[in-house]
């Protein structure tokens, strides 16, 4: 619900009320917003969770109504590739602030069409991801068998019965190469992106003083903002994205290079997943201050309103006395 609500709060006041954030930037503020909600809605109908059990990684579904298992699967499979979406998407608006900032000349490669095509990238990452998850990772019997003691101990589950995807790079036959493929190929998008972040965001953090020289007063209090909205926004992907799925895809690697046996529930960490689009949202209408003028002098029309409404209920219950 709150997810819901600051999302559709900050679209709303982005798109009727903010006149600083124009352009290409206002634009990936609402599409950014709207895929978080996205995000959000889908995880209550997927209900994501895994289990790390050894070098075997099972992800599947708790939700109890969906009665296909081809439709869990396939909804797990898009909650993940927008994951990915959003991961990928950070990078992007980091990478344009990067460009407005040290090179503002160049945002015309970001300006009218050419915005679809930015904003249009993050699909890419994210249709590779769920691709391979979808297509390389599927039950099989071998997975099965060697899962379904465990599940029924730990869950009081039967494995038929669960929609699940299964992650087994290693088994008693050798390498499962279409699995690993998928575990290498997910851990390096997600790394590049995060790359992306910390290295626009380091670069800003070292030139930010020079390029602001060269911008007007107005201009350089607005670009602090972003950047000040930035580092906070580099600190939720983080904290929230990749802390806690980037372990889930390692440990299958972990337990295949150091031969050990290791049995983590890490199904939780999804719940994390989930604050950051409210995080984000509050975060940056919280550092750009129009956001907060907007906000607040709602707020002060909102208590005048009140307080008449109180003062011309009270007036007139005096007449009705009288």
């Amino acid at each position: 619900m709150l997810t819901f609500l600051s999302n559709f709060f900050l679209i709303y006041l982005t798109l009727f009320h903010i006149k600083k954030v124009v352009g290409t930037y206002k634009r990936m503020v609402i599409y950014f917003t709207a895929v978080g909600i996205v995000l959000s809605g889908l995880e209550i109908v997927a209900r994501p969770f895994a289990q790390n059990y050894n070098h075997i990684l099972l992800y599947f579904s708790l939700n109890e109504w969906i009665v296909s298992q081809e439709l869990g699967q396939i909804i797990l499979v898009i909650w993940a590739g927008i994951y990915i979406l959003i991961v990928a998407f950070i990078s992007v608006q980091f990478y344009y602030r990067y460009i407005c900032l040290l090179y503002p000349k160049r945002t015309i490669y970001f300006d009218g069409w050419k915005t679809i095509i930015w904003m249009g990238y993050a699909f890419f990452p994210a249709t590779i991801y769920a691709g391979t998850l979808y297509f390389f990772c599927p039950p099989d019997e071998n997975g099965d068998e060697s899962l379904k003691d465990f599940v029924l101990e730990s869950y009081q589950l039967e494995i038929e019965d669960l929609p699940r995807l299964e992650i087994i790079p290693l088994d008693a036959n050798g390498f499962r190469l279409k699995n690993l493929s998928f575990l290498v190929t997910g851990l390096l998008i997600m790394f590049f992106h995060y790359f992306i972040i910390l290295y626009c965001g380091l670069r800003m953090n070292q030139n930010i003083r020079e390029a602001l020289c060269k911008m007007s007063k107005g201009q350089q209090k607005l670009q602090r903002q972003f950047f000040r909205a930035l580092v906070i926004q580099s600190v939720g992907p983080t904290v929230f994205l990749i802390i806690p799925v980037a372990p889930i895809l390692a440990i299958p690697f972990v337990s295949m290079y150091l031969d050990i046996e290791i049995s983590v529930q890490t199904g939780w960490l999804y719940s994390m997943v989930g604050l950051f689009p409210p995080f984000d949202s509050i975060s940056f209408m919280w550092i750009v201050t129009e956001y907060k003028h907007v906000i607040k002098n709602k707020l002060l029309l909102l208590l005048n309103k009140s307080s008449d409404n109180l003062s011309t209920t009270s007036q007139m219950k005096v007449i009705d006395k009288n």
